[in-house]
């Protein structure tokens, strides 16, 4: 029996995850909202366009330890004359986002004049345009003119519907996946998705969400997480030195680790420079705003913390304050209902019951002895004449935190044999 929550029974198999990212279709045989299951670097790039986004995360997540990797591409939609007449400061948004990250896909025109666009990951009203230039933040779609137009002005651009990608790949893969990386900080191409695995959730389809938790925070002390969920995961920096996402090598480090094991202070191979290199305190701030910290380490990416965006008064996701305790939780969840819906028309006995615990005890017992769980009770009682309760309680294992090392120069200590 496979779970469709975490890993297999044995947790002998690698977690599955899906990536929502976008493509260049136009040089790859991928279709916009249609699902593909991606095993070779080869096929990635033939899919969705060598160089692309999509393509080099799932790269990166099957050099890192994913396999397959199911992946969407959102459609492009293109967007013609959207009027910009009646702005009144040289600050605007797009009406849509996140657009392509590419600063030739922009074409604004103001008082008849072209603008350049330049792109930029920061908030563009900090930024001072020259003559006849508009900076553009792809992620948030905000911009920053030179100049309010005065008589006209008009935008040409395109942008990635999420949303609907997400949803296409609940819809298809939410059963198998554990884990579905979203390649853009757009809050509503976040939120959309992490919407769909609540949605899923409750069908018993369970999955985390990971997704950056911004494109740029230029105040760590004066961010704040919006979530309060144990379904969603935000790490930052979540793009590398060339502002690329890297979140697909980091679903491939968690595809590889399963439930057997957290990726606290592990490193992706694949990422060797990130765009932001945190200090000590930054780290801090963020894991007060249930952000995970990744360090800039020449050896390769550090991933700080498991937080899931768990708030401190949510006691009733108290137990799912890491990623790894959310994917044990619902991996006794699934073998829990499973392994129940096979005595569904069997006779309500005693016998009955007792097998019943039985078979979950036996489950529990292989969760303990590969040390995801410590602990765990199992109580199958009758309610009436048709139905019996199933009660299962886990204490989820705990990832080593601190190891306290103490060297001394010129003291050595033997031991007698």
């Amino acid at each position: 029996m496979e779970s469709a929550s975490s890993t297999g029974v044995n947790v002998s198999a690698a977690a599955q995850v899906g990536i929502v990212g976008q493509a260049d279709l136009a040089n790859g045989t991928a279709n916009a909202n249609e699902v593909y299951q991606v095993t070779t670097p080869v096929k990635a790039r033939g899919l969705f366009g060598d160089g692309s986004m999509l393509a080099e995360n799932c790269v990166d997540a099957l050099t890192e330890g994913a396999y397959p990797v199911y992946a969407v591409a959102p459609e492009r939609i293109a967007v013609t004359g959207e009027d910009l007449t009646g702005l009144s400061s040289t600050s605007g948004t797009l009406a849509n986002a996140p657009g392509p990250e590419d600063a030739a896909e922009y074409a604004f025109t103001v008082d008849s004049t072209p603008k350049t666009a330049i792109l930029t990951l920061e908030d563009p009203s900090t930024k001072t345009p020259d003559t006849d230039e508009v900076y553009v933040n792809p992620v948030s779609g905000d911009f920053e003119l030179d100049a309010a137009p005065s008589t006209s002005g008009d935008v040409d651009y395109s942008y990635f519907d999420y949303e609907t990608a997400a949803g296409v790949l609940y819809d298809e893969e939410g059963e198998r996946l554990d884990l579905v990386g979203v390649l853009n900080e757009n809050a509503d191409a976040v939120a959309g998705t992490h919407a769909e695995a609540l949605q899923h959730a409750g069908l018993y389809e369970f999955s985390v969400v990971i997704a950056g938790a911004s494109p740029h925070i230029p105040d760590t002390t004066a961010f704040t997480n919006s979530y309060d969920s144990s379904r969603i995961q935000l790490l930052y920096p979540a793009r590398n030195g060339a502002g690329e996402s890297f979140i697909g090598a980091y679903l491939g480090l968690r595809a590889a680790l399963g439930i057997n094991n957290s990726p606290m202070w592990k490193r992706l191979q694949t990422q060797k420079e990130l765009a932001v290199t945190l200090g000590k305190s930054q780290q801090e701030d963020l894991v007060g705003e249930k952000v995970v910290p990744v360090a800039n380490e020449s050896r390769g990416a550090r991933i700080v913390e498991d937080l899931t965006c768990v708030a401190e008064d949510n006691t009733e996701e108290d137990a799912m304050r890491q990623v790894l305790h959310r994917l044990i939780v619902d991996y006794v969840t699934e073998v829990t209902y499973l392994v129940s819906e096979r005595f569904i028309g069997e006779l309500h006995t005693r016998a009955a019951r007792d097998a019943l615990a039985n078979i979950i005890s036996g489950e529990m017992d292989n969760l303990r002895s590969l040390n995801a769980i410590t602990g765990y009770s199992i109580n199958v009682e009758k309610v009436d004449a048709m139905t019996a309760s199933v009660d299962v309680g886990i204490d989820t294992i705990d990832p080593l935190r601190n190891i306290l090392a103490t060297i001394t120069a010129g003291e050595v200590r033997t031991t007698a044999a």
